[in-house]
């Protein structure tokens, strides 16, 4: 890897596909021996930057030493009708399971339909604003983990290609500082306050697979991502989980 927003980069795309639904056809990209060997590496480089230091983290959120793909990896390497079924077991597109909805929403107390419905229409606008990004490409719903996941690799991939443009071109120190605010923004307003809930959710509901795998890692990668991109602390706290611990990553 040659840059931590590169390995960054690489496994918000990974979560991103394997967030979704089999049919929507991108998932070979996960069991190729190459991309397999990338996605381990990127979960290598970002592990040891997580371990050399130390954050706070509430109850509930993983350890640094869950910020490992290779489980997943090998969890992956199944048939695709296999994985197809416990996707529809755990995330149960039609009827989301309590606490393991995809949709972000859908975790949020006191939202009636017209507040949905704005919302939504406020993260198509924003979705808009960075118009490489496609929200609807196999998704029902603009706020779905997928999509979100999608949208910080979209993030971060126009951010370092500005950083690389900088030399030759007079805007790109200005997108990349547009893209490096929208990072935190995005992490800090739409996706700390009910990720660690959602991994729980998939802990809880898949039990085993790759779905539970996925769930460690991504209640690891919650409290990494926010000390990465200097969100605070008490951002993640969700009542009435709020309790919070500072601790070593080493451990």
């Amino acid at each position: 890897m040659a840059s931590s927003d590169e390995a960054r980069e690489k496994i918000y795309g990974i979560l991103e596909v394997s967030l979704t639904h089999p049919d929507g056809g991108s998932w070979g990209q996960l069991v190729l021996p190459d991309a397999q060997r990338r996605a381990i590496a990127a979960s290598d480089w970002i592990r040891g930057l997580a371990m050399s230091g130390s954050y706070e983290r509430h109850e509930g959120e993983g350890p640094a030493r869950d910020l490992d793909l290779r489980a997943l990896m090998v969890d992956l390497c199944q048939p695709l009708g296999q994985l197809k079924l416990s996707y529809e077991r755990v995330i149960c597109m039609k009827k989301p399971r309590p606490g393991c909805s995809p949709f972000a929403l859908d975790h949020r107390k006191g939202m009636t339909e017209k507040r949905i419905e704005r919302t939504l229409e406020e993260l198509k606008g924003l979705y808009r604003d960075f118009e490489d990004f496609d929200a609807s490409e196999g998704r029902r719903r603009a706020d779905h983990v997928a999509c979100e996941m999608g949208f910080m690799r979209c993030l971060i991939e126009r951010g370092r290609m500005a950083s690389v443009l900088r030399p030759i071109d007079g805007h790109a120190a200005e997108e990349s500082a547009r893209c490096g605010l929208a990072q935190r923004d995005f992490f800090g307003n739409h996706l700390t306050g009910w990720l660690v809930d959602f991994a729980a959710g998939l802990q809880r509901n898949a039990r085993s697979g790759y779905f539970e795998t996925l769930g460690r890692f991504l209640a690891a990668w919650a409290p990494f991502e926010r000390h990465y991109l200097g969100i605070p602390a008490e951002a993640g706290a969700v009542a009435p989980r709020g309790k919070r611990r500072r601790v070593s990553l080493a451990s």
